[in-house]
């Protein structure tokens, strides 16, 4: 009897050693995702946004994953650069900020701190109307709007459930071409800078067109990338067009968290674009949707190659084709460490500016009578990808009408307009634009749980409130 009580424990003795050791393999090897993703985001919050490290930290990051709680930071405000450590000791991770870059994970080596030749920042006049300048008079909305509703909308935006956990930052309603209501966070206003997270996809869709417009670029072309180009190639058939549908087939995988393609390529990768067009095809392209984050930096890297193949480059080709002629004042595109803005993820802009990308979608890119893309660009976009089941045009997200043909992890909200297409991103960003009521709505907050916001429930009482 005590023989077998004797094995008994040193089997459970070894599980308890294995069981240990599987865990402490998983978060050291975990570290680097957390050490990275804690970096970048708290020197993009300190120097764009202008928030607090530590309120970053505890609202922001912690509750986004328990190992974040294993990260410490440090904060140069001179060199203003963030390091972040696991447990003090582990896999430490640097973002560097540059003024009118914004903040650049360190990978591989050091960034160039100094870059030449950037169009500088700009403001918009204060006694313009909006949105070609920034003034805004909410109290004179038009009398079809009922205002007593539209205020309850916004109160529902910013009301904390029992817990807490919705931190809405801003939210603002345009109204046939009239921002009509705006409301934000304390520590926030309508020149602070907030992250889109995916919404910066629509972005580099929107840009695409520009450069098609221009002549640098063919829809139908192949995609000019580098590693694609060895004869016998398959990935060679890959187009501009599958790239903006996410009809790629490449065998990227959208899947977030310690070895996955998504956090690798946003955490350690020195070239978002090249790790993700590293990958071998998984499917024919054209005969797939799989929506993808390494699609849209493969894109973005094709647009600064086609600028001029330079940061600088496509930085300028930004602000000179959208910034300032559709008047975004407080926008940012941040760059990877290879020098090419991260399409797929980090942008970030004001709620006003952000109302300005959906306004100028729902004018088909006319801004004061000139159209800024090809004819027809933005039906393009919110024409459905090939076996996306309707929900997604060209880097842009669709609600289709016929919940029966769709699978059960679609997202559609049955409630609103069929015709109504969207920006979305992490934490619950949303731009929705409804083209039949002349509405756009903006919404950007940090919420970690998921069905917490209710956006269509939100969008619901907007709407109400216009008819």
């Amino acid at each position: 009897m005590q023989r077998k009580k004797s094995f008994l424990l040193k089997v459970v003795l070894v599980l308890l050693i294995l069981v240990f050791g599987a865990a402490a393999y998983y978060v050291y090897f975990a570290l680097p995702i957390g050490t990275g993703y804690t970096a970048k985001y708290l020197c993009s919050s300190i120097f764009i946004t202008g928030r607090s490290e530590e309120q970053t930290f505890e609202e922001d990051i912690r509750p986004g994953n328990i190992l974040f709680g294993l990260v410490s930071s440090s904060v140069d405000y001179d060199e203003k650069t963030v390091t972040s450590r696991g447990l003090g000791l582990f896999h430490e991770k640097t973002a560097v900020y540059r003024e009118g870059l914004g903040c650049t994970l360190l990978v591989g080596s050091d960034v160039e701190r100094d870059i030449s030749g950037l169009t500088p920042r700009f403001s918009n006049s204060s006694t313009e109307p909006w949105p070609g300048g920034d003034f805004v008079d909410t109290d004179a909305i038009p009398l079809s709007v009922d205002k007593n509703k539209l205020e309850e909308a916004i109160d529902y935006a910013f009301t904390e459930p029992e817990g807490g956990g919705l931190q809405t930052r801003a939210v603002a309603v345009v109204y046939n071409g009239e921002l009509i209501a705006e409301r934000y966070a304390p520590g926030v206003d309508y020149m602070t800078p907030l992250v889109g997270w995916s919404m910066a996809k629509t972005v580099t869709g929107l840009l695409t067109g520009m450069m098609v417009e221009d002549g640098f670029l063919e829809v139908d072309q192949p995609a000019p990338v580098e590693l694609w180009k060895e004869n016998g190639d398959p990935r060679a058939d890959i187009t501009i067009n599958h790239l903006l549908q996410m009809t790629t087939g490449l065998g990227f995988e959208e899947v977030y968290g310690p070895f996955a393609d998504a956090t690798n390529m946003l955490y350690e990768s020195r070239s978002m674009a090249d790790y993700a067009a590293d990958k071998p095809l998984s499917h024919e392209p054209g005969e797939y949707f799989y929506y993808s984050s390494g699609t849209t930096n493969i894109l973005m890297k094709i647009l600064m190659e086609a600028a001029g193949g330079e940061l600088k480059d496509i930085h300028n080709y930004i602000m000179g084709r959208m910034y300032k002629p559709l008047g975004m004042s407080t926008a940012v595109f941040e760059p990877d460490a290879s020098g090419c803005p991260v399409g797929s993820s980090y942008m970030y802009a004001s709620a006003r500016d952000w109302a300005r990308v959906g306004l100028f979608m729902l004018n088909e890119g006319i801004v004061d009578g000139q159209l800024l893309l090809p004819e027809g660009w933005i039906a393009y976009m919110t024409t459905p990808s090939s076996s996306s089941r309707g929900t997604y045009g060209a880097q842009t997200w669709l609600n289709p009408d016929d919940p029966e043909k769709l699978a059960s992890e679609d997202r559609i909200f049955e409630s609103l307009p069929s015709s109504m297409y969207y920006l979305s991103g992490f934490n619950d960003q949303n731009v929705f634009v409804f083209p039949e009521q002349d509405l756009v709505i903006v919404r950007l907050g940090v919420t970690h749980e998921s069905g917490l916001w209710d956006k269509e429930a939100f969008a619901l009482m907007v709407l109400a409130s216009i008819e």
